[in-house]
């Protein structure tokens, strides 16, 4: 490649799909890191419910961002923009492409994009509102956001308490509505200093995704994902509570768990999960620009990957 700005790679594509598997094999043609775009696999300890690769393969082709994070803390999307902003910016000392790999599109879309910098919260308003809620309800409040900002207010369901607190705290805080911070501050420094070449891979058909996620999820069973919960929850620091038991798959086992439903129940209700995160993935896909749509086969995807690649060297 002649350009001197090395290109940043992303491979996306829904959950069940492959771009492991073509990331190491795009890894074993270019020099590269692989970073991981998942929300989940940053977790230790979540290893078969994720869809992490081999201990084998990882010692092999290191993923950054991938077990990092203790369960029962908390990760956000600015925290992974300054952990993947740092992996990229040592691709860049060590004159390696940064292949960015995995399935959560707000961390992708965040990163290249750029996120907004709202007003941080601020518990006297929160608790000004929150009392407002108790007299009032939440429906009033969201009339009241109508008002003021009508775009968030379209967006938010009236129900979603959390989301009209924040949207008038950020408004009386800051005087501006949230709509109006959301569209401040897109740009990101990544896409006004690299090169960057989009790719998804898409699956051969709605109904084969369908029945791929369903065997992967079996081969997990089989594996031990429920004892992996179980090992999980035997933390000190962990519960039920935690935003990593949130997760889809691991919130039906937690279910499962408490006697709320049946290992047949939480097996239905992990498979359709997974397939509605699935379905939202594909949803997001396709509204992006300058993607480059690769298929299932491995072979044919790094051809047309590399192709792409020298075209634009």
């Amino acid at each position: 490649m002649t350009d001197e700005r090395l290109p940043l790679v992303t491979i996306m594509g829904p959950t069940g799909v492959g771009k492991t598997d073509l990331a190491i094999s795009l890894a074993k043609l270019v020099s590269s890191e692989i970073i991981s775009v998942d929300s989940v696999q940053v977790y230790k300890g979540m290893d078969i419910g994720s869809g992490k690769a081999s201990k084998d393969i990882l010692d092999k082709y290191p993923h950054k961002l991938v077990s990092f994070i203790d369960p029962w803390k908390s990760y956000s999307t600015a925290l992974f923009i300054l952990d993947a902003t740092r992996e990229i910016n040592l691709c860049d000392r060590s004159n390696k492409v940064p292949l960015l790999v995995g399935g959560t599109m707000l961390y992708f879309r965040s990163l290249l994009s750029g996120i907004s910098r709202m007003p941080e919260a601020n518990q006297e308003v929160r608790n000004e509102i929150s009392d407002q809620a108790e007299k009032y309800g939440w429906g009033f409040l969201h009339k009241k956001l109508l008002k003021v900002d009508p775009e968030s207010a379209q967006r938010i369901h009236p129900n979603d308490s959390q989301r009209i607190q924040r949207a008038l705290e950020v408004y009386r805080v800051s005087s501006k509505t949230m709509t109006e911070w959301r569209k401040r501050d897109k740009g990101s420094d990544l896409v006004k200093t690299k090169r960057v070449i989009q790719f998804a891979v898409e699956p051969k058909s709605r109904e084969s995704l369908r029945e791929d996620i369903k065997t992967r999820f079996l081969l997990m069973l089989e594996r031990g994902l429920v004892k992996e919960v179980e090992k999980l929850l035997d933390l000190k620091q962990m519960d039920l509570t935690k935003s990593s038991m949130k997760s889809v798959g691991y919130r039906q086992i937690c279910d499962y768990l408490e006697g709320k439903s049946t290992y047949e129940e939480m097996t239905a209700k992990a498979v359709n999960a997974t397939r509605q995160l699935a379905k939202r993935q594909m949803t997001w896909l396709r509204k992006w620009k300058n993607l480059h749509w690769v298929n299932q086969d491995t072979e044919g995807a790094l051809e047309l990957i590399q192709e792409k690649l020298r075209l634009t060297s």
